[in-house]
């Protein structure tokens, strides 16, 4: 049988995104698609199941040919499964790889649509208070309902496009790219590390705020979107197949210069040289 490490979950589920996003979809994967299903069926035919009493013929000539026939069934079904299973294997690994191939593709092409989303979401934040946690909110006032509705179906929409490319990057091998921030470093980067930033505490200061604000509204997606619209250090942004990792690398330059810089409130030429050192990787 299909082991774990060909099993099409996942390419199923990039296809059904890319479906969903209205993506072109070769017909060699549909077509493979089709043939895993035929192995599958063929894989778990069943046999015959175990004759009852009313099953027992009148006579033995009968219960020679019932017999004779649920023998030739059970032959049958034992042949197709062996053979199914022995198809499903290869069929599967096909039907992966040639999904695979595509998410590089499909993941480009959810940028148009994602982007065209923030410009709209950006129009909307500058409508709304600074605040944009929902406790704090007037929900009695129109100037903040009426955007906020409008904020909420885009930032909808703006998860469905994440949550399809997370799916996608899973079926791409690109599953836990970044670490524990890969989500948010799928839709948006962080600026390269400078020596003055490090110097001047740009990271401690601005940029980790920011991350860890976007950490604790992730229960509340639709400001978090919002904030992260109005993030004058985080640029909102869908990361490309490679990209993930790239900004979480990023994020690792900040701490080797950070510790390059020590802890002395003006760094010596010695420190400024090592963050240099250090940014240069």
């Amino acid at each position: 049988m299909i082991t774990f490490d060909h099993d099409t979950g996942r390419a199923r589920q990039a296809v059904t995104s890319a479906e969903r996003r209205g993506l072109p979809i070769p017909d060699e994967i549909r077509d493979t698609a089709a043939m895993v299903q035929v192995a599958l069926d063929a894989a778990h035919m069943k046999a015959p199941g175990r004759p009852t009493v009313d099953d027992v013929p009148a006579t033995p000539e009968e219960l020679a040919a019932a017999i004779e026939e649920r023998a030739h069934a059970q032959r049958i079904a034992a042949s197709y499964q062996a053979i199914g299973s022995d198809y499903l294997e290869p069929i599967a690994r096909r039907y992966n790889q040639l999904v695979r191939n595509q998410v590089p593709g499909w993941i480009r092409a959810l940028q148009p649509e994602f982007n065209g989303l923030v410009k709209q979401l950006r129009t909307q934040a500058k409508k709304l208070p600074a605040n944009l946690d929902r406790t704090w909110l007037d929900w009695n006032d129109p100037a903040v309902t009426g955007p906020w509705e409008k904020a909420e179906g885009i930032a909808f929409q703006l998860d469905q496009i994440a949550s399809d490319r997370k799916s996608l990057a899973a079926a791409g091998y690109l599953a836990g790219e970044g670490g524990k921030d890969n989500e948010l470093y799928a839709v948006a980067k962080l600026p390269d590390p400078t020596v003055e930033g490090v110097v001047q505490h740009r990271m401690r200061t601005h940029i980790s705020p920011e991350v860890h604000q976007w950490r604790e509204l992730r229960q509340q997606p639709v400001s978090r979107w919002l904030q992260l619209a109005r993030s004058e250090h985080l640029t909102i942004e869908l990361a490309t197949p490679d990209e993930v990792r790239q900004r979480a690398a990023v994020w690792e330059a900040w701490r080797e210069g950070i510790a390059a810089r020590g802890v002395a409130p003006v760094p010596t030429q010695k420190a400024i040289k090592a963050i240099e050192s250090a940014l240069r990787g």
